[in-house]
């Protein structure tokens, strides 16, 4: 596919104009010209795709909504599927609104009301067009950012603690892509609401840029921590307080994902009381454990957003289980569970199966549990769901999964 945003740095914006009245297009067209874009006419969304087809697909796409055979929205779906960086433009009746706001939700950039105000297109094909640039903006910022990733990562390879950070430059840089085009929309979503003064278009946007923002910290924090050798602080400690900590910080959180996290009755051999205390790095295992929590929870989440689990029958539980060998922490939830994919990336350690994340959270976990001598497990549940398991073996043991 073209790459939109770098052709128009070089040559007008191309803009198709779609309708099957033959006088809008007559006016419209040369208006559109006279603000200095390159103008293509079609008279239905057949006609559209195919010119799109023949030769170059347009920058933006200015489109009638009710059409016979191909009506806007479909003609919005199609060009969406094959050319995704075409900004989408909707003219609408005004008996067409909730159509309007729905392709927005499908994707379009914006929407015009017939008859068109001059001022108001010119301004929306601005719009467009800074969408467009700030898109070719990312692409060459994500570049360099590869490349300097790259240019890193061999450095970093000459030390051997940090080997494994050779593997994770795509990984890093396809979160990083993820991440930019979450902040844009949240971006886009908040210009609507302060444009439309809609506060439902602001509370939404806000809300989307603050998970974002969230997740942007989050990555962050679990590449100082890959990026650092750790020398754990193993002291006796009580395995149920950390999970009893945990617990009583994300129970609220569960709460609102529609989860119930629990703590199951723990469970010690009479041969575990003789064999001593266990050892760990307290502030490490409480950060790994928060990490496969949350996880858990967001699983729990996403199931109730997919609607394979109504909201309030999630379960997130942590058991803790000690014998004469080893203490496992163990996180369970009902949630999404895991893809077929999942066994093969959880043995290379960069997994994630949520739709923006980027697998550093586990890799830190993993790290941290190796670093004390321990080690993360992760299984697929019989009945649904996802087994997590944090192992750290008592002193003079050897843990066995």
């Amino acid at each position: 596919m073209p790459d939109l945003s770098a052709a128009a740095e070089s040559a007008p914006l191309s803009v198709m104009l779609v309708d099957d009245e033959p006088g809008i297009l007559a006016t419209l067209g040369p208006l559109v010209a006279d603000m200095g874009y390159q103008v293509v006419t079609a008279q239905s969304g057949e006609a559209a795709l195919q010119l799109a087809h023949d030769s170059r697909p347009p920058h933006v796409l200015l489109t009638d909504v009710r059409m016979p055979v191909m009506d806007g929205m479909a003609l919005l779906r199609a060009f969406k599927t094959a050319s995704p960086d075409t900004e989408v433009l909707m003219l609408t009746g005004h008996g067409d609104m909730q159509l309007a706001v729905e392709s927005l939700r499908q994707g379009a950039g914006d929407f015009l009301t017939k008859p068109v105000n001059a001022d108001v297109l010119e301004f929306a094909l601005a719009r467009a067009a800074e969408r467009i640039a700030l898109r070719g903006q990312v692409r060459r910022y994500t570049s360099q950012l590869e490349s300097l990733v790259e240019q890193r990562t061999r450095e970093l390879l000459e030390a051997e603690r940090l080997a494994a950070m050779g593997e994770t430059a795509g990984t890093m840089a396809h979160a990083i892509k993820n991440l930019a085009g979450g902040l844009e929309g949240a971006m886009f979503v908040l210009e609507k609401g302060l444009e439309l003064d809609n506060r439902e278009y602001l509370e939404q946007g806000w809300q989307m840029l603050r998970k974002d923002v969230g997740r942007l910290r989050d990555m962050a924090m679990n590449l100082l921590h890959l990026s650092r050798p750790a020398q754990p602080d193993m002291q006796p400690g009580d395995p149920l307080g950390v999970a009893r900590d945990v617990v009583r910080l994300l129970q609220s959180r569960a709460a609102d994902a529609g989860a119930l996290l629990c703590l199951e009755p723990s469970h010690q051999s009479e041969n575990a009381k003789k064999s001593g205390s266990a050892l760990f790095d307290y502030s490490a295992l409480h950060a790994c454990l928060m990490n496969l929590v949350i996880n858990a929870v967001d699983a729990v989440e996403e199931a109730v957003a997919a609607g394979t689990l109504e909201h309030g029958a999630g379960t997130v539980s942590i058991r803790v289980v000690q014998d004469n060998v080893c203490v496992r922490w163990i996180v369970c939830d009902n949630g999404s569970g895991l893809p077929a994919e999942a066994a093969g990336q959880l043995r290379n350690g960069r997994f994630t199966s949520k739709p923006a994340g980027s697998g550093f959270g586990l890799m830190a976990t993993r790290k941290s549990m190796r670093e004390q001598n321990g080690e993360l497990h992760i299984r697929a549940r019989a009945r649904g769901g996802t087994e997590a398991e944090l192992s750290l073996p008592l002193p003079g043991k050897a843990c066995h999964e």
